[in-house]
C-alpha cells in the first residue's frame, strides 16, 4: 500500500485526505457503511526504539506479543477489512507526542478492537491504550462491566496516543483490525508522519514573575509571557507558555481575562490550575465581544472576555451596544495555529461549590456546583456574582426584572471564546466552573477537542464545548459531566445567515457523556445549516436528551447529512431522540428566514437504548403545522429519518411522531415499554419493516 505522507498547509503539516461524503446518508447499517472522512490532520509522528514505544503505551501486553499478533492466517487477514483514513488530527502531536486516529473499515461487525504497529513492531491495542490516556475510557469500561445482559453495543476505540518520541523525526504507522476471535487484518495504508522539532522558546510563567498561590493577580505578567514569547514565532511550536505544576510558588495562578496569538502552545501542566479571578473588573467588558450579528439582548448585547481569548483587536465592544455592532466579527482565518494544551485545569471561578463531592458509578469523585440560574446569581455566584452587580452599578439603579434576565445572560464570562481561529487543539486540560459557557468555537476550521474533562454540572448555560459556524470538527476521548448540552452546535438565526457559514464536518467519537440538556445537539440555532457530522462509539448516560436537534420555524436551515451510529444510550430522563420546532428558548429579535427550518437525512443505526424516564417521548419528531398567519411558511415536515438496527427497552412512554415524512424504521426492538408505543400522526410515506412494539 502506498504510503500516506504528510504535507505541509496552512503553516502546519497535514495529511491531504479530503472529505467523502457520498453515499453516508440513509446507507448506515449493520456495521457496513463508509463514514466521511475527519478533517484532514497533521501528519506528523517519530520514535524512540520499538521498545521504548511499547513501555510508553504500555498496551502490547494487553494486546499479545508481537508474534501472536502476527500469527494471523492469510485466509483471515483476506476477510478482515484494515481501518482507513489513519491520521493525525490537527495539531494532536508535539516534540515527543503524536496522537492517531482512524476510520472504521466499510465493513466492521464482528471487529472488536485495533492494534497499532511502529514500523512493523506492535505498540499495543487502541482499548489498552485508551484506558491510560482518555479520560472517558475508564466509564466506557465501567457501562460494558455493568451491562451483564450484553444489551447495549459495544464501543469500540479508534485512536491511540503515542508519547516518550524523539523531536523532528519521521516514522511508518499502521493498524490492524482484529475480529472476535483475536485474528488481524492485513496492514492499514502506512501513515509517514513527523514529530515537531523541539519548542524554538519556552516561558516558564513562574520564571516570569507569575504566582501561584491562589491569591496573586497574575494577568499581566501571563499576558506579557504571551506576548514575548508569540512575536515572531512561524509555528505552533515556536513558542511555548508553560503554566507549572511544581513550582515553589504553587500551582494555582489566578488571571483576568488572557488574549492569546497566533503561532503558539499554552501548556497547563500536571498539578496546575489557571484560575480565573472573581473580580469583574479583571474581565473589562470594552475587551470583550458581541456573539451575534443580530441584537440578542433588549438592553445591551456587550459580552465581556472569557477567560482564554482569540478576539480579533481590530472589533472590540463598542460604546453604544444597541445601535451597532463593533464587537461582532464573522472573519475567518484572523488567528491560526494555536494549541491549549497539558494535564492541568482551567477553572472559571464562576459559582460556589455546594460542599458536596459526589462518588460516580465506577467510583471517582466529581464536583458539585448548587443549581445556578437568574434567579440566585447573588447568592451563589462568584464571577457571576461580580459582573453582574458591575453591570447594575453602570446602569446607575435596580434591575427591573427584564434587565436582571437579560444583563445576567450577557454579562458573564465564558471559560474560553476563540473566533476566526484556523488549526485550533484543546487537549488533556479539566476544565472547571465556567461563569457562562464552556469552550466556544466560532467561526473557526480544524478545530480539535480531545482527552478533556469538562466537570460543570449543575451550572447554568455551561455546555462542554460549542461550535459556532465552525468546519473541520474532531471531538473524542472527552469525558462530559455538564450542566447544560455536552457538544452543542450552532449556525446563527433569520435571513441574515442563511447565506451565512455553516457548522459542518464533524466527527465526534469515544467520548462519554454524563448529565448535560443534551449529548449532541444542533441547534437551536440553525439558519446556515449544520450538516455532514458522523457521531459513532459514544457512550450518552444519564442525559436529559441524546441526539437532540431543535430550532424555530423563523430560523431557517435545519440539520442534514447527520449520521448517529453504534452509540450506546442509557437512564435518560427526556428524549433518547428528538427533531422540534418548537424549541422557545430563544431570542426572536431577528429577521426571520426566507424558508421554514427543517432536519432532514438522519441516519440512526446500531444504536442501544435502555431506560427513559416518563419526562419524555424516547422519539419525539414535530415540524411546523404552518398555522401562524405572520410567519407565512406552509406545513413542513422532516424528511428521509433512517431508524434501523435500534434496541429500545425500558421506555416509560411512547413516541410522539409528526410531521415526520419520507422515512423509515427497520429493525427496531421495544422492549418492556410503554402500551401503545408508535404514536404517529400526519406522517406520510413511513416505512415500518420487522418493527416490534407496534
Amino acid at each position: 500500500m502506498r504510503a500516506i505522507r504528510g504535507v505541509l498547509a496552512g503553516g502546519q503539516i497535514r495529511t491531504a485526505m479530503p472529505w467523502i461524503l457520498a453515499g453516508l446518508v440513509g446507507a448506515c447499517g449493520g456495521g457496513n457503511q463508509v463514514s466521511p472522512e475527519v478533517p484532514a490532520g497533521s501528519s506528523s509522528a517519530s520514535s524512540a526504539s520499538a521498545s521504548s514505544q511499547a513501555a510508553s503505551s504500555s498496551a502490547a501486553s494487553s494486546a499479545g506479543s508481537s508474534a501472536a499478533a502476527s500469527s494471523s492466517t492469510a485466509s483471515s487477514a483476506a476477510t478482515i477489512l484494515p481501518p482507513v483514513a489513519l491520521q493525525v488530527p490537527t495539531l494532536a502531536y508535539d516534540d515527543s507526542h503524536i496522537e492517531l486516529v482512524w476510520k472504521k473499515p466499510e465493513v466492521y461487525a464482528d471487529i472488536v478492537d485495533y492494534r497499532v504497529y511502529l514500523n512493523g513492531s506492535l505498540l499495543g491495542s487502541a482499548s489498552a491504550n485508551a484506558l491510560q490516556h482518555s479520560p472517558a475510557a475508564s466509564y466506557i469500561k465501567g457501562f460494558r462491566e455493568a451491562d451483564t445482559a450484553n444489551f447495549h453495543v459495544s464501543v469500540r476505540h479508534h485512536a491511540f496516543s503515542v508519547s516518550g518520541l524523539k523531536a523532528d523525526t519521521e516514522y511508518r504507522f499502521t493498524v490492524r483490525s482484529v475480529n472476535s476471535k483475536g485474528e488481524e487484518s492485513a496492514d492499514s495504508a502506512p501513515l509517514l508522519a513527523r514529530t515537531a522539532p523541539a519548542f524554538a522558546k519556552t516561558v516558564n510563567v513562574a520564571a516570569a514573575g507569575a504566582k501561584g498561590d491562589g491569591a496573586t493577580l497574575n494577568t499581566a505578567v501571563i499576558q506579557q509571557a504571551i506576548d514575548d514569547c508569540a512575536r515572531g514565532s512561524g509555528s505552533a511550536y515556536g513558542c511555548r507558555v508553560l503554566i507549572p505544576g511544581d513550582d515553589a510558588s504553587g500551582k494555582v495562578f489566578v488571571t483576568g481575562a488572557l488574549f492569546l496569538r497566533s503561532n503558539m502552545t499554552l501548556e497547563i501542566a500536571a498539578g496546575a490550575t489557571l484560575q480565573a479571578s472573581s473580580n469583574a473588573a479583571d474581565f473589562p467588558l470594552e475587551k470583550g465581544y458581541q456573539l451575534y450579528s443580530f441584537f440578542n439582548s433588549s438592553v445591551d448585547d456587550r459580552r465581556p472576555p472569557s477567560v482564554l481569548n482569540l478576539l480579533s483587536d481590530a472589533h472590540r465592544n463598542g460604546a453604544a451596544a444597541l445601535t451597532d455592532h463593533q464587537g461582532y466579527d464573522d472573519t475567518r482565518n484572523v488567528f491560526s495555529n494555536v494549541r491549549i494544551v497539558g494535564q492541568g485545569a482551567i477553572d472559571g471561578s464562576g459559582w460556589v461549590r455546594d460542599g458536596v463531592t459526589l462518588t460516580d458509578e465506577i467510583g471517582n469523585k466529581l464536583p458539585n456546583f448548587l443549581n445556578s440560574g437568574v434567579k440566585n446569581w447573588n447568592a451563589y455566584g462568584l464571577l457571576v456574582r461580580s459582573q453582574v452587580l458591575a453591570a447594575q452599578t453602570a446602569l446607575g439603579r435596580a434591575f427591573t426584572s427584564t434587565e436582571e434576565t437579560e444583563y445576567y445572560n450577557q454579562r458573564r464570562s465564558s471559560l474560553a471564546t476563540f473566533r476566526g481561529v484556523k488549526n485550533i487543539l484543546l487537549s488533556g486540560l479539566t476544565l472547571l466552573n465556567p461563569a457562562n459557557h464552556g469552550p466556544m468555537f466560532l467561526e473557526s476550521e480544524n478545530v480539535v477537542l480531545a482527552g478533556t474533562a469538562s466537570k460543570t454540572y449543575d451550572i447554568n448555560n455551561a455546555d462542554g464545548v460549542e461550535f459556532g459556524s465552525s468546519s473541520g470538527i474532531t471531538v473524542y476521548n472527552n469525558f462530559f459531566d455538564t450542566g447544560d448540552d455536552c457538544v452543542n452546535f450552532a449556525a446563527g438565526q433569520g435571513s441574515d445567515y442563511e447565506a451565512g457559514h455553516p457548522a459542518e464536518q464533524a466527527w465526534i467519537f469515544n467520548n462519554y457523556m454524563r448529565e448535560g440538556h443534551g449529548a449532541v445537539v444542533a441547534g437551536s440555532h440553525t439558519a446556515a445549516w449544520i450538516q455532514d457530522f458522523l457521531v459513532e462509539d459514544n457512550v450518552m448516560y444519564h442525559t436529559d436528551n441524546g441526539l437532540r436537534m431543535k430550532s424555530q420555524p423563523q430560523t431557517g436551515g435545519g440539520a442534514r447529512r447527520i449520521v448517529f451510529r453504534d452509540n450506546a444510550m442509557k437512564d435518560m430522563s427526556t428524549n433518547a431522540f428528538i427533531m422540534t420546532l418548537a424549541y422557545s428558548a430563544v431570542t426572536t429579535q431577528y429577521s426571520k428566514a426566507s424558508a421554514v427550518a427543517q432536519f432532514r437525512d438522519i441516519t440512526i443505526s446500531n444504536i442501544s437504548l435502555d431506560n427513559i424516564s416518563a419526562g419524555g417521548a424516547p422519539i419525539l419528531v414535530d415540524a411546523y403545522a404552518g398555522t401562524d398567519a405572520s410567519l407565512g411558511y406552509p406545513e413542513t415536515f422532516h424528511e428521509n429519518v433512517v431508524f434501523r438496527g435500534v434496541k429500545i427497552a425500558n421506555a416509560k412512554t411512547a413516541t410522539k411522531i409528526s410531521r415526520l415524512a419520507r422515512s423509515s424504521f427497520t429493525d427496531v426492538s421495544v422492549t418492556n415499554s410503554a402500551s401503545g408505543f408508535w404514536v404517529v400522526s400526519d406522517s406520510p410515506a413511513l416505512v415500518f419493516t420487522n418493527v416490534t412494539g407496534k
